[in-house]
């Protein structure tokens, strides 16, 4: 966005065509600067709409300037500077000069923009400076053929279209129109060899408004932004126009292309007709904003969540006797009932009820008129089951219309939007791409980095009340003067300035709908976990990102940190690591410091004989164990936390307790005795508790079953029928496709020990055969014959 002094908050537009300009050149890119009404001072011809900025604007009184003043003023290192008179409401030309059609006074902005243009020049040259200053006349009203343009508009020896006028029509793209207006001044006053006039720019933009004039840049922006975008365009003010004349219409639109604008000023335009109107959202943030927004109405609009209303109609329906709302059952309470006191139906985000939900609404306002709005990208995964634009053509027997325009998020933002989440449908956003639109940081610690930022916005203008922290989960945020929401309860919401805290399960579909929400600015804060655990990262976009860093470069610089984050630092750090060994290939260790085995091969079994080995350790020595988990970047089954009474870090339960206090350490002699039988896998010296379960892991080794592997944790008996059902599915897939029971028994006997069985071998191959066939891993084929379902 291009830079404004003043900002909009400060400027006095005295006209329809100044304000057009104003939000036109708004879309020009941040290497522009425009000063609106930029006087020429001499005495009482002052005119400056800020108090605040009156002592600062003060052009050298020692020349002779003209009184007066230029609408607009352009500036560009590259290009040089342009001044633009505009001229509201419709005009005929009559030579050089034009009449106004309805009141037939006669203007001559041409030579009014060339005096004020000469003063520039005046002042250029004063300096010993000079620099390409042209001119250009804004008419924002019609257009005109090129047999109607004076030969003065129309410049000698360069096919310049339409001259040095600014019609209607250019403002499709009005950024194009400047740049090509300011090109052809530099070419045409020969500085076409020269690229470089910042040093001419910044004078006169020091002399006009100077740097102590400029503070707050990013807070001003805030309330440009909020002025010159979020409000009805023509477009969206004639689909309000559309529905006040239908019994129902479906309107869709990416996110910030201004779907609940329209539909409150929708209920509005009805209400004002004498219609009782029911505006109904899934959000309750959302819900008490619309509803404060159209308080002034009173009772005639009802602002209301879809699930509130449910429960106004009937009593809460409960799921089962927990006493807990059950959100995907509201609509039951509508079913059969007719509600006649609405006329009209407005249902914003609807996309994020279910299809049940519509289908109750339907029937339940069959006599209302209905008015849908949705934006089917913004259907939360994992949260709700939405509804499809198909889905909600076909119930309410009404085609989309689809906005185009996003107005919104600025122009930055909207491009990632749309690469992560691509329409459907065309999609354009006048608002300019800027550098500072998004911007992306890892971080150690979420909360000092999100601390540092505010201090940074702060300076920059930004108040508190300007900012959102948002989440995927709820997240407490400690010592921070900041609002903080989920994802999913501010969606529709907005603010200026957004701060997202990224996760592992957060996906572009949700991370999208956080950068919609922001009107200025976002930022993604990055935790430096997700680098771990990259593969697990459900956004292609962080995901992607992060894979341009160099992990072993970050890792490093963890190690040497006394509080590493990263698991694969932390375990080496505090756990004292001592008696590994190897089985099957699978690495397991006693950490001292955390008194419980751990096993290296992640947060799952590797394989099923690792598994047997790693439940034998902690049987035998009543310890857990855990697996490294590099995604949650933890252990399993804990947490990694402080503990004073340690004095280190230690693995922690759900409830903050250290798990290392409520356990005793092993001696070094029985550890010692424990990698030595690890050396000899699967040999038989002494009769200790489990040896069914070295005997099962000896037998399967590393053999590859069809199932997904166990997540890691440690066992208190031994699970005589798990290993009952190991030993008959692997010999089965070995070579016995088919088996009988009394196969099966001989088995089972052959490898368990029967001090670990609490029931006889016959017992117990029964028990095997009514597993397995309840898992579909074998199905009888016969009087006492089996054979495994995968298997033909």
């Amino acid at each position: 966005m291009a830079r404004f002094f003043p900002a909009l908050d400060h400027a006095e537009l005295r006209s329809k065509g100044e304000f057009t300009l104003f939000q036109e050149l708004a879309a020009l890119d941040d290497g522009f600067i425009v000063i609106h009404s930029l006087p020429w001072l001499r005495g009482r011809t002052k005119r400056v709409y800020s108090q605040e900025l009156q002592e600062y604007l003060r052009v050298p009184l020692a020349r002779k300037h003209l009184s007066g003043e230029v609408d607009f003023v352009i500036l560009h290192a590259e290009l040089g500077m342009l001044c633009i008179e505009t001229k509201s409401g419709l005009y005929t030309p009559s030579g050089v000069r034009f009449i106004h059609e309805r009141e037939g006074y006669e203007i001559d902005p041409l030579n009014q923009v060339k005096d004020n243009t000469f003063v520039l020049v005046e002042m250029l040259q004063s300096w010993q400076m000079a620099c390409p200053v042209g001119y250009a006349v804004h008419f924002p009203d019609f257009d005109l053929d090129s047999s109607q343009i004076a030969s003065a508009y129309m410049p000698l020896h360069s096919p310049l279209s339409d001259g040095v006028l600014i019609l209607q029509k250019h403002s499709r793209d009005m950024p194009s129109r400047i740049t090509q207006l300011m090109a052809h001044w530099k070419v045409a006053l020969n500085y076409g060899n020269q690229n470089d006039f910042s040093r001419e720019i910044n004078r006169f933009l020091n002399a006009v408004w100077p740097r102590e004039a400029r503070r707050e840049h990013l807070g001003r922006k805030i309330v440009a932004d909020g002025k010159l975008w979020l409000r009805l365009d023509e477009k969206q003010a004639n689909q309000v126009a559309l529905c006040l004349d239908s019994d129902r219409r479906l309107v869709a639109g990416f996110s910030g292309s201004g779907k609940t604008l329209i539909a409150r000023s929708l209920a509005e335009q009805f209400v004002n007709r004498g219609l009782k109107v029911i505006f109904l959202l899934k959000n309750r943030q959302i819900t008490q904003k619309v509803a404060a927004q159209l308080s002034h109405l009173g009772r005639a609009v009802m602002v209301q969540t879809f699930h509130s209303y449910c429960e106004s109609v009937g009593a809460r329906n409960r799921d089962g006797n927990s006493g807990e709302p059950n959100y995907d059952k509201h609509y039951l309470t509508l079913l059969g009932k007719k509600d006649h006191r609405y006329k009209v139906l407005i249902v914003d985000e609807a996309q994020a009820l279910n299809e049940a939900d519509h289908l109750a609404l339907r029937d339940h306002f069959a006599n209302a008129r209905k008015f849908v709005f949705a934006d089917e990208l913004q259907v939360l995964p994992g949260i709700e089951k939405g509804s499809s634009y198909r889905f909600l053509e076909d119930t309410y027997g009404e085609r989309f219309f689809y906005l185009a325009t996003v107005y919104r998020n600025p122009g930055g933002i909207t491009q990632t939007m749309m690469e992560m989440r691509p329409p459907r449908h065309e999609v354009n956003c006048p608002r300019p791409i800027s550098q500072g639109d998004l911007s992306k940081s890892i971080t150690r610690d979420v909360s000092l980095s999100i601390q540092a930022l505010m201090a940074e916005l702060s300076e920059a203008g930004v108040t508190a009340k300007d900012i959102i922290v948002l989440s995927q989960f709820s997240w407490l945020v400690g010592g921070l003067d900041v609002s903080r929401s989920t994802v999913s309860a501010y969606r529709g919401m907005e603010k200026p300035v957004v701060i997202i805290v990224a996760g592992f399960d957060m996906d572009d579909t949700t991370l999208a709908c956080a950068l919609g929400r922001a009107t200025t600015r976002a930022h993604i804060i990055v935790p430096i976990e997700l680098l771990v655990g990259l593969s697990s990262v459900k956004s292609d976009f962080l995901r992607k990102g992060l894979e341009k860093i160099d992990r072993t470069q970050v890792l490093n610089q963890d190690a040497c940190n006394p509080d590493p984050r990263f698991i694969a630092n932390k375990v080496p750090k505090f756990a004292g690591p001592i008696g590994r060994h190897e089985i099957l290939g699978e690495g397991f260790f006693y950490a001292s410091r955390w008194r419980r085995w751990v096993y290296e091969g992640g947060p799952r079994w590797s394989n099923r004989g690792a598994q047997l080995w790693g439940w034998w350790l902690s049987l035998s020595t009543s310890l857990p164990i855990s697996g490294i988990d590099p995604v949650r970047n933890e252990l399993t089954n804990c947490y990694l936390l402080p503990c004073t009474t340690c004095g280190t870090t230690t693995p922690h339960d759900a409830r903050d307790s250290c798990l290392t206090c409520l356990v005793s350490p092993l001696d070094e002699s029985e550890i010692s005795a424990i990698a030595m039988k690890a050396a000899e896998f699967g040999v038989l010296r002494s009769k200790t508790r489990g040896q069914s379960l070295i005997k099962v892991a000896a037998l399967v080794g590393d053999f590859q079953f069809p199932q997904p592997s166990d997540p890691v944790r440690e066992i208190i008996e031994v699970p005589a029928l798990t290993l009952a059902t190991t030993i008959v599915e692997f010999r089965m897939r070995c070579g016995a496709k088919v088996a009988t029971k009394s196969q099966m028994g001989q088995w089972l006997r052959e490898v368990l020990v029967a001090s670990d069985l609490d029931d006889s071998i016959e017992g117990l191959a029964g028990r095997t055969i009514s597993s397995l066939c309840a898992q579909k891993l074998l199905v009888k084929i016969g009087t006492g014959r089996y054979r495994l379902t995968d298997f033909e």
